[in-house]
């Protein structure tokens, strides 16, 4: 990691550290089922902070980048996680296959709904955007990981008129039978999303596979 990076990332860091508030962790934290520390840092307060970091962090070049994520990642606080995702965000010019493969690895390190869905949207739907991902993810509808399950549902759910049906159908298909929260909603959350698009294709679907439950008014929210 270059000299600038090393900079950027001890300064971003004091700064947090000084505006740490030990009393407003303590909800933070329970918010999130106390799996992870919190600093305390409210996300306008943490937006404020970081602001001059990410802008900053645009002029590195993409090793700088992935080095400072990796080691925000690596921090205890949750809001170093937060970070380092707006902070690949904020490169996304720089991506290439090694981003792609820290996107995905990242699904399973430190894992929870608020990490999970923010890179599945905003990282790993965006990167598959001009095709590829069913591909990739066609494993995650196996996987014993609800994350890797749930990030194979939702990654298109900004995809719109070019969402891959066949692949969420494939997916929501094998999936379906999973008794677990998290990707019974999100079954739900991507049919809701599509409903936007086409009403009728998703009653349909609803219908032919027989779900019920979360899945089921989810996905019909709003019919």
């Amino acid at each position: 990691m270059t000299s600038a990076a090393t900079n950027l990332l001890t300064s971003l860091t004091e700064a947090f550290e000084f505006s740490r508030n030990a009393a407003a962790a303590i909800p933070m934290a329970k918010y999130m089922k106390n799996n992870f520390p919190f600093l305390g840092l409210p996300q306008p307060v943490r937006k404020a902070l970081s602001k001059e970091f990410l802008q900053d962090a645009k002029k590195l070049d993409a090793e700088d980048v992935l080095a400072i994520a990796n080691k925000l990642w690596k921090k205890k606080e949750r809001e170093y996680q937060y970070v380092a995702i707006e902070l690949l965000i904020a490169g996304r010019k720089k991506w290439d296959e090694q981003f792609l493969t820290r996107f995905l690895e990242m699904i399973t390190e430190k894992s929870w709904w608020d990490s999970v869905d923010f890179i599945a949207v905003r990282l790993i739907g965006p990167y598959f955007a001009a095709g590829g991902g069913p591909a990739t993810l066609q494993p995650w509808l196996e996987s014993d990981n609800i994350w890797q399950n749930r990030t194979a549902l939702i990654f298109q759910l900004s995809y719109k008129e070019k969402t891959d049906l066949r692949f969420l159908q494939k997916a929501i298909k094998q999936l379906k039978h999973k008794d677990e929260f998290f990707v019974q909603k999100a079954i739900g959350w991507s049919l809701r999303q599509y409903h936007r698009i086409d009403p009728d294709w998703v009653a349909a679907l609803v219908e032919k596979e027989g779900l019920k439950g979360l899945a089921k008014r989810e996905a019909l929210k709003h019919a």
